[in-house]
């Protein structure tokens, strides 16, 4: 009897365990928690909730649900708070929810509780009052940049990141050997904190000898160009870390490392190692694909180090496409003439458009000036001639500008300046999930050469990232474009104006074909352009990104004629793929409050925006 007692025991146990390693964690949620999203929290839970579909859908598995795994991930919460300035968090009986299927939905109910607040920050420097210390200057940058601040909550991220900063600071003003370390004293009844920076700056250091290795084409004098220092100088990381840059500028090298040589007698003179490696001389790149707008394609591009000069390149180019169907660009390119960030580039050129609206053929000179102010912030001025060899259809559009001219009604000439500027800090740079970019680009022309059609275009294009959470990303363009000819209140050159719809315009339409259209049906371009776009993009798995969005714009033959009430719209949503080369896809759209419903399908390689 108590044998069949103990089969029975066991047999209740076995299944009750059984039980219990099929319970799959499906869903997480958090009451409670005021100062930390649930995204947040989730991301740093080792317990992971993954839906029935979200497991066919990847290779993701939800966790097998144990109390004792609930209990770890309690502590890693608490850990967390206690990170961003919470001692005192607690937490109130869980809400654990059992289906019949053995899905598990848990509720954590947390209790915050009152963070410590940074009453007071101070500095030691060598045992004096940093007043006595550090210039005005100095002191407002500390004060500024500093991401712990008096008044503000406490947190640990911060804390480490500014210890950084300190140390960074102490090394560009000379001080190599500095060291910073931290008083730090906490009233758990008042929930205040007072923090002590203690500095030991040490000796000033300067930098010594400057040694370089490893450069065989390029001549040592132009390295010893692009340094922001010299022996003698006061020693500082910054002047490095930039120097470093400027060599890499030269796009000579596949390796620029500059290295500081310390030892453990800590002398004041610092010598300086520089490290380089050669880029090879030859190299090439060639490419194929397909695509809705330009069908078949592929494109070559040879490049060659130290043409003309030691540190000139010069590249060879060609594609073709059904867009182009040809296109030849010889650049040659010339770093570091006026800055260290300089750039000088001779761009002739020949090619053909063959777009829905018109047909020309294009050859002429570029002369580009390109200033690189930092790793988010570009400029460039560009002094141009070409010559424009048109079809009859461009003939038809042009007639207002050219009859007031000389020029055979098949041919003219361009000239002028166009200048232009981007500022981009998304990241990461492939496929942003946060910050944004703004790009402007004005022309002139008509400044070169007397027979060239006088006229104005401008583009302005911005746009915007937001990380809702992760794996949602919300992004956002806006686009307005402006043309004008100088002369009379005709329509500017067929391949300046504006055009709208397409792969990356508004996708419910086919490329070109949004905007004014000739008796034929054909696009006819015109002044003035405005676009704009919002996309929520999900990842639903670890490469798979699924998109949804809607685009707006048109295009309006005159200059400043921007009608709100003449916008066009167009939803759909799109699949794409990441790669390292950034994300590829396809997006599905058509227009919506409007009487055209044909749905477009557009291929992509990287995002459209």
């Amino acid at each position: 009897m108590k044998t069949h007692l103990f089969l029975i025991l066991f047999f209740v146990i076995s299944i009750s365990a059984n039980g219990q390693n099929r319970q799959k964690l499906r869903k997480v949620k958090f009451k409670g928690n005021r100062a930390m999203t649930n995204s947040r929290l989730e991301q740093e839970l080792s317990l992971k909730a993954v839906t029935r579909l979200g497991e066919k859908l990847s290779d993701k598995e939800a966790d097998r649900f144990t109390m004792p795994l609930y209990e770890e991930n309690l502590g890693i919460i608490r850990y967390v708070y206690q990170k961003e300035g919470f001692l005192d968090v607690q937490f109130a009986e869980p809400k654990i929810k059992v289906t019949r299927n053995n899905n598990v939905k848990v509720t954590f109910y947390i209790i915050e509780g009152k963070p410590i607040e940074l009453k007071k920050i101070s500095y030691t420097i060598d045992s004096v009052k940093y007043e006595e210390f550090l210039s005005r200057k100095i002191r407002r940058k500390l004060r500024l940049q500093s991401q712990l601040k008096p008044g503000q909550r406490f947190r640990d991220e911060w804390f480490y990141s500014d210890q950084a900063f300190i140390n960074e600071e102490f090394n560009n003003m000379g001080y190599a050997y500095a060291k910073v370390e931290h008083q730090l004293k906490v009233d758990t009844l008042n929930n205040e904190a007072e923090l002590n920076w203690i500095i030991n700056k040490n000796k000033l250091c300067h930098f010594g000898p400057i040694m370089i290795e490893g450069n065989e084409r390029v001549p040592t004098k132009r390295v010893v160009r692009q340094l922001r220092f010299e022996a003698g100088d006061t020693w500082s990381k910054y002047e490095i870390d930039e120097s470093q840059k400027q060599i890499y500028n030269l796009g000579m090298f596949r390796v620029a490392s500059i290295r500081t040589l310390l030892s453990e007698e800590k002398p004041d003179t610092l010598p300086s190692l520089i490290v380089l490696k050669e880029a090879p001389r030859w190299t090439s790149r060639f490419g194929a694909g397909y695509g809705r707008e330009d069908d078949f394609r592929v494109f070559a591009d040879i490049q060659y180090l130290g043409f003309l000069t030691k540190t000139g390149r010069v590249n060879l180019y060609g594609k073709h496409s059904g867009l182009e169907p040809y296109n030849f660009q010889l650049k040659f390119t010339q770093p570091a003439v006026i800055f260290p960030f300089n750039s000088v580039m001779v761009n002739p050129f020949m090619m053909r458009q063959h777009e829905p609206a018109y047909s020309v053929d294009r050859y002429g000179v570029n002369l580009t000036f390109l200033q690189h102010f930092s790793e988010r912030f570009n400029t460039s001025v560009n002094f141009y001639l070409e010559d424009v060899n048109s079809d009859s259809t461009l003939v038809d559009n042009a007639k207002t500008w050219l009859d007031e001219t000389d020029s055979d009604m098949d041919h003219y000439s361009k000239s002028g300046i166009s200048i232009g500027f981007i500022f981009s800090n998304g990241e990461p740079r492939l496929d942003p999930v946060t910050g944004y970019s703004l790009a402007v680009n004005v022309k002139r022309n008509g400044t070169i050469i007397q027979e060239s059609i006088p006229f104005y275009r401008s583009l302005v294009e911005y746009k915007k990232y937001l990380g809702i959470k992760p794996g949602l990303t919300m992004a956002l363009r806006g686009k307005i474009g402006y043309a004008t000819m100088i002369n009379n209140d005709g329509l500017v050159p067929v391949e300046e104006r504006f055009y709208a719809g397409g792969s990356y315009s508004v996708r419910g339409w086919g490329r070109s074909q949004l905007g004014p259209k000739d008796d034929q049906g054909q696009p006819t371009g015109g002044n003035s352009l405005l676009e704009g776009s919002i996309e929520n993009r999900y990842l639903i798995a670890p490469k798979i990104v699924f998109a949804v969005f809607c685009d707006a714009g048109n295009v309006w033959r005159d200059s400043f004629d921007y009608r709100f009430n003449d916008l066009h719209y167009a939803a759909g949503v799109s699949l794409r793929f990441k790669t390292p080369i950034g994300p590829v896809g396809v997006d599905l759209a058509r227009p919506i409050f409007d009487s055209e419903t044909t749905w477009q399908l557009h291929f992509n390689i990287g995002n459209p925006f």
